[in-house]
């Protein structure tokens, strides 16, 4: 038995030899994975911190895009308002333009509308044309010419022109 005990002790000093490297490599894996915990335990408080963060923002920016909102609802409501206005003031000024195109007075010589005065001229009258006549002036009445058209007229007139064409 003598051989037989020599390689049982053998074979259990190989084994042992086997468990002690075994144990040194086991123990340096726990002690990385101690070291990892650590670091995963840091890594999880700062995404809680981060996901905090990341809610307070999108709180932020909801509120904000509330805030916006109505504000834009305001201003466009306000343009389309002023729109109407404008095309109110458009309209508007484009009939005062069909007005002021057409002729107020248009200088005729009737032989029974002229005056023969002593010195013997012929004085004419002025009378509504026939376009005035369409404008609800009434026929025979004397309507002054107008001399010429003020600064504000004739930049109405251009603005509307350029407007058209």
């Amino acid at each position: 038995m003598d051989s037989f005990q020599l390689g049982v002790e053998i074979s259990l000093s190989v084994l042992l030899l086997i468990t002690i490297f075994y144990s040194l490599y086991l123990g340096r894996a726990l002690t990385v994975l101690r070291r990892d915990r650590s670091e995963l335990n840091t890594l999880i408080s700062t995404l809680q911190a981060s996901s905090s963060q990341a809610q307070s923002g999108i709180d932020h920016l909801r509120q904000t895009t509330e805030r916006v909102g109505r504000t834009l609802g305001r201003t466009v409501e306000s343009g389309k308002e002023l729109k109407a206005e404008l095309k109110e003031l458009c309209d508007r000024a484009e009939l005062l333009l069909g007005r002021l195109d057409r002729p107020a007075v248009s200088r005729t010589v009737a032989p029974t509308e002229g005056k023969r005065f002593s010195d013997g001229a012929v004085r004419e009258s002025l009378t509504a044309s026939p376009a005035d006549k369409i404008g609800n002036v009434p026929e025979g009445k004397m309507v002054k010419k107008p001399v010429g058209k003020s600064a504000a007229e004739r930049e109405l007139l251009h603005a509307l022109r350029q407007k058209q064409g």
